[in-house]
C-alpha cells in the first residue's frame, strides 16, 4: 500500500510515517512509476505500527524503539531477555513517578501558600536560589 492508504488505515500522518521510516521503525520498498518513484508498504507495517503504539503507551521513546522494538516483540528473543527489557523500563517509570510525585507535592504546597516569599524560601531550601 502507498503512504496515503497507510496513513488513512493507521490514523497517522504521512509526515509521522516518514519520521518512523527515517528512524528505521518501519520500512518500504521503492517502486518506479514512469518518472516518479513511490514507496510501497506491506501489510505487516500496520502490525508494526500497532506494536509501536503499544510500546509508546508503555513509556518507550521512539529512539529507544529503534534499538529494541524487534527485540521486544520478536519470537526469537527469550522470555528472560524480554523480561529484562521490560524490567528496565519499569525502573525508569518508577523514577518518573517519584519525580512527578515530588513535583505535585511542591505544587500543592504552593497552592496552600501562594506567596512569593514562600516560593523564594522554598527555592533557597532546595538550593535553587540564585543571587
Amino acid at each position: 500500500m502507498m503512504i496515503g492508504e497507510l496513513a488513512k488505515r493507521s490514523g497517522l500522518s504521512k509526515d509521522g510515517l516518514r519520521h518512523y521510516e527515517a528512524l528505521g521503525l518501519i520500512h518500504s520498498s521503492p517502486v518506479a512509476a514512469g518518472s516518479r518513484t513511490y514507496r510501497i508498504y506491506d501489510d505487516t507495517t500496520l502490525e508494526r505500527l500497532s506494536l509501536i503504539s503499544l510500546a509508546k503507551r508503555l513509556g518507550f521513546k521512539l529512539r529507544e524503539l529503534t534499538e529494541s522494538l524487534d527485540r521486544l516483540f520478536s519470537d526469537t528473543v527469550s522470555r528472560e531477555e524480554r523480561a529484562q527489557i521490560i524490567s528496565e523500563k519499569v525502573a525508569e517509570v518508577d523514577i518518573k513517578i517519584e519525580e512527578l510525585t515530588a513535583a505535585r507535592d511542591l505544587l500543592a504546597a504552593f497552592i496552600v501558600t501562594p506567596d512569593k516569599e514562600f516560593m523564594d524560601e522554598m527555592l533557597k531550601d532546595m538550593g535553587l536560589w540564585l543571587e
